[in-house]
């Protein structure tokens, strides 16, 4: 049995190093921190389950660790903290949105129930609301991406789309991904209760907690695997778009605007791929918000996102990074 736990365990450890040196190489090579903060998010995955594995392994580092979260769990409160600040800024990055008031107050909720957890009485519901906290924090956030979808699919809607959306699969994706993170948050606080509630102990003298959530594992495995497959396209993207793009409308008989062909250069989305034609027509927020039917602030929000992709500042700027790279193609 232990050797099947050091086995697993070591799965573990090299499948959310492979997914962290994934996202920093990704991050080295485009420059965006939503890559960086994909492999923060699998760094401290990797710590707490190295804390996890001790408490199985090492019995005095288990007593010590039990003892010391019922009086002042601050290794826990800081990963599970730090675990939602990611999903955050992980969430908001994917959805092209702005992190929102409600979800700072969501933190700071969170933040403030873990650090006040400790002074209640040992109980199996002092556990429980500790990591139940946690649970509602990533339900929520699934819940409100799923929203955001929801919306961003009727806006598409409105006005049907001039070329093939390369996106298109990827939303589908990240839609699946945040239901199955909405179902399997009920299914880890089903196992949460059951465990915390029927299994572990709590008396003063002799406390016994089962650390290790195989509901949690289980997440983490589909969150790794969906990494991975991510950054290694993302990776490779970048450098051969434009020749993958050319063979495909080649073998299609099909041509694709040299414009288009540089939005997919630096991994716009077609969306963003739109407005960026637009703004090298010189055309105002207001003109490009009146032709794509979409609001002024969704205008503006894609406009920033494009100047974070080609690192200008100015709408100058990108009239001249793609008069270079015309005159470059």
């Amino acid at each position: 049995m232990d050797i099947l736990l050091i086995i697993y365990n070591i799965g573990l450890f090299i499948l959310f190093t492979v997914v962290t040196t994934l996202g920093i190489i990704t991050y080295l090579q485009q420059k965006r921190p939503f890559f960086l903060t994909i492999a923060f998010l699998f760094v401290f995955l990797i710590i707490n389950n190295i804390l996890i594995y001790l408490t199985e392994q090492i019995p005095w580092f288990s007593d010590g660790f039990d003892q010391i979260f019922m009086t002042t769990p601050s290794p826990k409160t800081i990963l599970l903290v730090a675990h939602s600040i990611f999903l955050v800024l992980i969430l908001d990055a994917a959805l092209q949105a702005k992190i929102q008031t409600w979800q700072y107050l969501l933190i700071i909720v969170q933040t403030t129930v873990l650090l006040f957890v400790p002074m209640l009485p040992n109980h199996a519901f002092k556990v429980w609301i500790f990591y139940f906290t946690s649970e509602i924090v990533r339900f929520a956030l699934a819940t409100y991406g799923l929203y955001v979808l929801k919306n961003i699919e009727q806006e598409d809607q409105a006005k049907p789309r001039p070329h093939i959306d390369i996106q298109i699969s990827q939303l589908n994706l990240f839609k699946k991904l945040l239901i199955i993170t909405i179902i399997m948050t009920v299914v880890i606080t089903l196992e949460d209760t059951i465990v915390i509630f029927f299994h572990d102990s709590y008396a003063l003298d002799q406390v016994h907690m089962t650390n290790r959530s195989i509901s949690e594992d289980i997440l983490a495995f589909i969150y790794a695997g969906i990494a991975i497959i991510y950054l290694a396209k993302d990776l490779i993207k970048p450098t051969f778009v434009g020749t993958l793009v050319k063979e495909e409308c080649a073998v299609e008989n099909t041509s694709i605007s040299q414009k288009q062909e540089f939005g997919y250069t630096y991994n716009m989305t077609s969306r963003e791929i739109e407005v960026l034609m637009l703004l090298l027509e010189n055309k105002s927020n207001l003109e490009i918000s009146n032709e794509l039917f979409i609001s002024m602030g969704t205008v503006k929000s894609h406009i920033h996102n494009i100047f974070i992709k080609l690192d200008v500042t100015r709408r100058q700027d990108v009239q001249k990074l793609y008069f270079d790279y015309h005159i470059t193609s």
